[in-house]
């Protein structure tokens, strides 16, 4: 019920907009966060509807190595340097897509706000009508909790929160760093939303990451066995059951699709 009360909360301030910019970061490499893109990403695929997606990772440009031969494809962007990035809020402009995601770099942060600051980011989104989801993916190490404090700080009330406990680094209850933190306390009262990701085995991940492939490419491979499909399947089923909680804010929910969107 405290999830449902949540979504509700935050899916107070989305309402009034059109469309969603989900935003994806993580304290280091490693966190999982470009898995949680990839897998969000699959869905919106999955479901049809029509996205932009960017992947400003150039160091490990996940989402573009394994999304970019989808249509549309991944565009990069380069939040490091001045004017890397100016074509999200150009393509926002033009074309007015009800979704666009964006895999931000690890341990971002500080380049994240002059970007934001440079461009005014998030009144800019605002006017144009678009709510932006803040997804942090979550470790169980101290640095987790440190910069999600620090990104909360600096979004404040501006944007909705997505956080993400990913089991490949343990069981949910083991984020005791999180669980016990002001941060953690600050953000729910705020609405925000919690979500389990499951662990994916090595070996499909090992697979996929060789291969460079989207995850339902897996499922129709004729290279891959049975094993690899059978747990790609599992672990997609159980991510999307698991990020339900948070549909309308992940840009899951009213929105047309592909086809049907203007």
């Amino acid at each position: 019920m405290a999830r449902k009360r949540n979504n509700e909360q935050m899916g107070e301030n989305t309402t009034q907009h059109k469309g969603q910019v989900v935003i994806v970061t993580g304290d280091k490499g490693g966190v999982g966060k470009s898995t949680f893109a990839r897998g969000l990403l699959h869905l919106y695929i999955n479901k049809k509807l029509k996205y932009l997606a960017y992947d400003s990772d150039h160091r490990n440009a996940q989402l573009y190595r394994h999304y970019n031969s989808v249509k549309p494809g991944v565009k990069l962007l380069n939040i490091f340097t001045r004017g890397g990035a100016d074509d999200l809020l150009i393509d926002l402009e033009s074309e007015r897509p009800p979704l666009a995601l964006v895999d931000l770099p690890a341990q971002s942060g500080v380049f994240f706000e002059e970007f934001e600051k440079d461009l005014g980011v998030f009144d800019a989104v605002k006017e144009l009508g678009y709510r932006v989801t803040m997804v942090s993916v979550l470790s169980r190490v101290k640095d987790s909790v440190n910069i999600l404090r620090v990104l909360h700080e600096y979004c404040d009330n501006r944007v909705d929160y997505v956080v993400v406990k990913n089991l490949f680094h343990g069981d949910g209850d083991k984020f005791e760093r999180y669980d016990s933190s002001q941060t953690r306390t600050k953000l729910l009262s705020a609405g925000a939303v919690e979500v389990m990701m499951p662990d994916l085995f090595f070996k499909p991940y090992d697979y996929i990451d060789e291969k460079n492939l989207p995850f339902s490419a897996v499922l129709e491979s004729k290279e891959a066995n049975i094993v690899i499909k059978s747990r790609v399947s599992a672990w997609l089923k159980e991510f999307e059951q698991n990020v339900l909680v948070a549909s309308q804010l992940l840009g899951l929910e009213n929105h047309a699709p592909a086809d049907q969107a203007a």
